[in-house]
């Protein structure tokens, strides 16, 4: 059917019905979309609650373990008695007063306890090195005391003592028991004398999971910070034995790289064990890494969602047929009158359509319209020429005839209009020739030149808004003198600024590191002709804090200079010979470390540099030093390219974690290392060096699987042609 056919009554009754049925559909597509959407996120949010909840459970539960363990090495460190069966009773003790614990113990190094461990050997709770290693535990049911075994293998109490700090096991099968052993170094005066620790039991850990629901079928896991299971509630044997990783889910495996990075979050997925689709929410305990996994089956987390869909789509429906019944009954009783007078009207415009303007409407219709063909019809009798004159006036301002004005005259109405139009053009004028001047004015940056004619209404805007341009230009005019005369005077403050901040570095480095230097000299002195042990140990202490004090006097003015020296004199520098003078500076070093740095190069390697380059090795050798084992080994190499000379120094230490190796390089940032001082610019310096060399220097893990690589890139001399 053509639209153009239809009945003006038939379009009014059917654009009603479709209006208000289109609103309706809308309406109740936003209310229902809105509605799913809020019931799902509360879903989420109340299963990643349940997830927090218990992961923080056990997270507390790791935390109360290793703060009793803690408790334990603490008094201990304090204990002076050495009687061995008074701690043998508070040992017994605390394993009672404990259920969830199954042993309790200390260890100590040899003689370390009471120096007595020749009168205890292969004594009750004692070994053949009679050391004092008593191991309280009720792993058969009832209490009993045997003595600590392979300890200076495990990790139970090498860990402690080699990094005097406190330490979570991995879960490990013990006498067919599946535990944790929480322990704690014993120091005294800087000095480890042994450990302390409690072991628990798992099995607490798979029956609090085991019984965990969420929805109707959803269940819960838990595992270990390698991503061992502790917990699984379909397959008990897995326990202790298989990973999370060997689910072989890509999901799952990364939610467990997730929690090794202490991240939460949730996955997607089919699960493994149910074949059901799932989402699996998962919270890392942050004790020590392990990992909760709440594994919920979608449409159980999402079956109240679904229902109150189905009622909002019902509801929805019969809202939508009733509204737009509503709507065709209210269309139809108004478009019943109108028929006559668009007949009419259709009859008039063909009349004038042809040039019969003289043509009038219709009367004689029903009342309640009878005033639309009489005033129409008035209209046309009085329009005709006012009506042209307008056009005529509208179309010269159109075109930029601002002198054109109404011509002939009229009476009443069309008096007024005819006013109207003259005053509008004529004020038209005046405003677009006032705000020419003004405009021109602020061309030339004159801002003081203002409007004198202001128009009204739309006209108005205009004049206002170019008032506001003016004045806000104006302002902005002052605000720039005056900002320009704020940054003369910044910048002299800040010149006087680094004239102080010179001064400083001075002071530092003459008024600070000269009497420093005293003090260290007449330190020597003193530890040459003390015999005293005690007066001697006090003498070294004081020789290395001045010895660490000259050495962040020295790096602090050094990198101040640097700060200082943004152009540096480059030249071609012999780096073999540099890099051997920063060894023979750290011989001593070295040598009380018992650590050998190996340099083997036998041939010249030229690079653009400056004598400050020395700096930069002694720094990055030094700190090798610093953070390798004793009777280990630091490797200097240099490998060359076409237009670089790159240098690494290879340490076998600790290495450096990933989350400091982007800030290491920073000012007073420093790795913390137990036992090692620092200022925490010598890395700082040895970046802003090579930033005046133009070169790179960067740090990554040794790829011997143990310490950390520096390595430093330098510009090689460029090659002058022999033509």
């Amino acid at each position: 059917m053509n639209w153009k056919q239809v009945s003006l009554r038939s379009k009014l009754v059917l654009s009603a019905v479709t209006g208000v049925l289109l609103v309706m559909i809308l309406a109740t597509t936003v209310t229902i979309t809105t509605q799913i959407s809020v019931q799902e996120e509360l879903a989420y949010q109340q299963s990643i609650e349940i997830t927090k909840g218990y992961a923080n459970q056990f997270d507390g539960d790791m935390r109360s373990n290793m703060a009793l363990v803690r408790a334990i090495s603490s008094s201990m460190s304090e204990y002076n008695s050495s009687d061995r069966d008074e701690v043998n009773r508070m040992l017994h003790r605390i394993l009672e007063d404990n259920p969830h614990i199954i042993g309790t113990y200390v260890g100590y190094e040899p003689n370390a306890f009471d120096g007595r461990d020749s009168e205890f050997i292969n004594a009750e709770g004692h070994d053949a090195s009679g050391r004092f290693m008593p191991f309280w535990n009720k792993i058969e049911g009832e209490i009993e005391l045997k003595p600590l075994m392979d300890y200076d293998t495990l990790e139970y109490y090498v860990y402690p003592k080699v990094f005097k700090d406190s330490f979570i096991t991995d879960p490990y099968y013990y006498e067919d028991i599946f535990m944790v052993s929480y322990v704690a170094p014993i120091i005294k005066n800087d000095e480890f004398l042994g450990m302390a620790g409690v072991d628990v039991s798992l099995k607490y850990v798979d029956d609090v999971v085991s019984q965990i629901k969420a929805f109707d079928t959803g269940y819960a896991i838990m595992t270990g910070s390698s991503g061992t299971i502790l917990s699984q509630p379909y397959n008990k044997d897995w326990i202790g034995y298989k990973t999370i990783y060997d689910y072989d889910n890509k999901e799952l495996s990364k939610a467990a790289e997730d929690i090794h990075h202490k991240k939460s979050g949730h996955v997607n997925t089919i699960d493994p064990v149910t074949g059901k689709e799932v989402v699996v929410f998962y919270e890392p305990i942050r004790s020590k890494n392990y990992g909760f996994f709440l594994v919920v089956p979608r449409n159980e987390m999402l079956a109240g969602t679904f229902a109150l869909r189905d009622k909002l789509i019902g509801i929805g429906i019969l809202s939508v047929f009733f509204m737009g019944l509503a709507a065709y009954v209210a269309s139809r009783s108004v478009t019943s009158s109108i028929d006559d007078i668009v007949n009419d009207f259709k009859d008039m415009a063909d009349a004038a359509a042809e040039g019969k303007l003289n043509i009038r409407a219709n009367t004689d219709i029903d009342e309640d319209f009878k005033k639309i063909p009489e005033g129409l019809n008035h209209i046309l009798d009085g329009v005709m020429v006012p009506f042209e004159e307008t056009i005529r006036v509208a179309e010269h301002l159109s075109k930029g005839d601002l002198k054109t004005r109404f011509e002939g005259e009229y009476a009443g109405e069309f008096r007024k209009l005819a006013d109207s139009m003259n005053v509008f053009a004529k004020v038209l004028d005046l405003i677009i020739n006032d705000s020419n001047q003004v405009l021109s004015a602020m061309k030339e940056e004159d801002f003081t030149r203002n409007l004198r004619v202001h128009g009204h209404g739309d006209l108005k805007l205009l004049t206002d808004g170019i008032e506001q341009t003016r004045h806000s230009l104006q302002r902005a005019s002052v605000n720039q003198q005056r900002t320009e005369q704020e940054l003369k005077e910044y910048a002299k403050k800040l010149e006087q600024s680094n004239e102080l901040k010179d001064m400083f570095t001075d002071i530092m480095r003459h008024d600070l590191l000269n009497p420093a230097g005293v003090v260290k000299g007449f330190t020597e002195v003193l530890l040459m002709t003390e015999r005293d042990e005690k007066t001697e140990r006090y003498l070294k202490k004081i020789w290395k804090s001045n010895y660490q004090l000259i050495e962040m006097i020295q790096s602090a003015s050094q990198f101040a200079k640097l700060e200082r020296s943004e152009d540096l004199k480059l030249e071609s520098l012999e780096i073999v010979e540099v890099i051997n003078n920063s060894i023979e500076i750290l011989a001593t070093q070295s040598a009380i470390k018992d650590i050998e740095i190996e340099f083997i190069e036998d041939r010249e390697h030229f690079v653009l540099a400056n004598n400050i380059i020395e700096t930069v090795f002694t720094n990055i050798i030094s700190n090798a030093i610093k953070y390798s084992p004793e009777r280990s080994k630091v490797i200097v190499e240099i490998k060359e390219n076409v237009e670089h000379t790159e240098i690494t120094i290879s340490d076998l230490g600790e290495g450096v974690d990933n989350a400091y190796k982007k800030t290491i390089f920073d000012r007073f940032e420093r790795v913390n290392k137990s036992g090692v001082k620092g200022s925490g610019l010598g890395l700082a310096i040895v970046k802003r060096t090579i930033e005046l060399h133009k070169g790179e220097v960067e740090v990554r893990d040794n790829p011997e699987g143990h310490g950390t690589v520096f390595w430093v890139r330098l510009n090689k001399l460029p090659e002058i042609s022999s033509e």
